[in-house]
């Protein structure tokens, strides 16, 4: 009798202990791809984001050639370009082969990045 009974408790408990921890498992935001569809897209923290496209582009094409010193020249200019602090309010304007056009919240400015620079919940 004992013993069924502390089984019983044991499996009710179990049973509020999954209940309650369900919607902590499913409460955490995943980060997918900003589209057009997305009214909010959020900057990724470190990438580089250029007032012109091509700026951008040159930035990765020397980066892929391993010129490391020539590509932090881009980012070091700010007349060309940024680095993004992440989590910063981006409005989606454009995108094309693998880049975005953007604006950041409260900036009357325009940058371009590569797509996984910006990110929705």
């Amino acid at each position: 009798m004992k013993s069924s009974k502390l089984i019983a408790t044991f499996l009710f408990t179990s049973f509020l202990l999954v209940l309650i921890s369900m919607p902590l498992n499913y409460s955490h935001a995943v980060k997918t791809a900003c589209d057009f569809l997305h009214k909010e897209c959020f900057t990724e923290a470190g990438y580089p984001a250029c007032y012109k496209k091509i700026d951008t582009e040159k930035y990765y094409q020397f980066v892929a050639e391993n010129k490391l010193d020539i590509a932090e020249q881009i980012i070091n200019d700010d007349k060309k370009c940024i680095k993004l602090l992440g989590n910063e309010k981006a409005f989606l304007q454009d995108k094309g082969g693998g880049y975005v056009k953007f604006a950041l919240r409260g900036k009357d400015v325009t940058y371009w990045a590569r797509r996984d620079a910006l990110f929705s919940r």
